[in-house]
């Protein structure tokens, strides 16, 4: 039996990889990095950098108290959904 199956499961369990968990280590410092390495770049990289910009004063807005966590949890939620 495949380590990908728990034991009377029906479907596969996602394994978390080595990939994974250098994407979540980026994502928690550079939130569209981990994305891009996760989906490219389509539309989640673009929302998840559109956020980053906001979080870090880029675009104008130093929202950096509320929207760094938000970009965070958008690039693990990205990375820890596509499989």
């Amino acid at each position: 039996m495949s380590s990908c199956y728990q034991q009377g499961a029906l479907e596969p369990v996602p394994v978390m990889t080595c990939g994974d968990i250098f994407r979540i280590i980026i994502a928690l410092f550079i939130p569209p990095l981990g994305v891009f390495t996760q989906v490219g770049l389509k539309g989640p990289f673009w929302v998840n950098l559109v956020m980053y910009l906001f979080a870090v004063g880029a675009l104008g807005f130093p929202f950096l108290a509320v929207m760094w966590p938000i970009a965070v949890i958008h690039a693990l939620f990205v990375i820890l959904s596509r499989k």
